[in-house]
């Protein structure tokens, strides 16, 4: 196992490379022994935090993005503890690329048992302003990169009897988000995706939920914030933090699990009860 040190930042729980969450001491080291996972995006942010807790859990772990220096250090530090990881690059925005992403994991591990949809982009801008080019480069990579990376992997894993899709949405999905219309667009199509490939692939055992994080402190989301997020913002989260890679780890963890045999299609939110309704008083 990897270390579980933890430091605080003002209200926030910042877990760190080469740390897992002390919430991931509640499963098995062996959990993911002998399974192969592949995580999209899985160089920053919560795919980085995702991958390394997969890798403490016994798994072999495929990181995935555009950009081979987030990758990198992400294998490094799970070989240094001991686990198998591997990377490559991939524009989950390309089909082609896709499938030759999915090739070459399968050769390089010799199969795909879950799979992490996780790669996103964001920013923010008044819908009147959105123009096409930032419409496509957001919806496609959100949407039409969760869809590639599913109908690619799902094919494989339809051959070989099973497995366990989560994709990342956002609570965006499910209500208006001011400067957002691009990704919420994007995040609820990958819920209703979801819900669908849940319906549909059931009898191949394979089950697929969505994971909607609320506003998680991670370097994409700060830098679309303008370097920082805004504290007025905690007013609307009843747990009166903003979340962490860290609080979306155990989530993921256990929906791929054999605990969640019978958990699929379903939504959820990790985001502190921001989603729930204000109090009136």
């Amino acid at each position: 196992m990897g270390s579980n040190s933890v430091r605080r930042e003002g209200d926030s729980l910042m877990v760190g490379l080469g740390e897992t969450p002390p919430s991931t001491d509640l499963f098995a080291e062996d959990l993911f022994a002998d399974r192969v996972v592949l995580v999209t995006g899985g160089g920053t942010g919560i795919g980085k935090a995702v991958a390394l807790a997969f890798a403490d859990h016994g798994a072999d772990v495929a990181v995935v993005s555009r950009n081979m220096d987030h990758l990198t250090p992400v294998v490094e530090e799970i070989e240094s503890r001991g686990g198998r990881a591997y990377a490559t690059t991939v524009d989950v925005r390309e089909y082609e690329s896709v499938d030759t992403m999915t090739e070459t994991v399968v050769e390089e591990f010799g199969g795909i048992d879950v799979l992490v949809n996780n790669a996103g982009a964001n920013f923010l801008t008044p819908t009147e302003l959105l123009t096409p080019n930032g419409w496509r480069a957001v919806v496609g990579t959100i949407l039409d990169g969760t869809a590639y990376c599913t109908l690619s992997v799902g094919e494989h894993m339809i051959e070989n009897d099973g497995g366990a899709i989560v994709s990342m949405g956002a609570t965006n999905s499910v209500q208006g988000a001011p400067y957002h219309a691009h990704s919420g667009a994007g995040k609820a199509g990958v819920h209703n995706l979801m819900q669908t490939v849940a319906s549909e692939w059931a009898v191949h055992d394979i089950r697929a939920n969505t994971i909607a994080p609320g506003i998680i402190e991670t370097e994409g989301v700060t830098e679309a914030a303008g370097g920082e997020l805004p504290e007025e913002i905690l007013q609307d989260i009843p747990a009166e933090r903003f979340g962490t890679p860290a609080d979306c780890v155990p989530t993921v963890l256990f929906l791929t699990s054999p605990a969640a045999a019978y958990v699929t299609g379903g939504y959820f939110a990790v985001d502190g009860g921001q989603l729930l309704a204000s109090s009136p008083f």
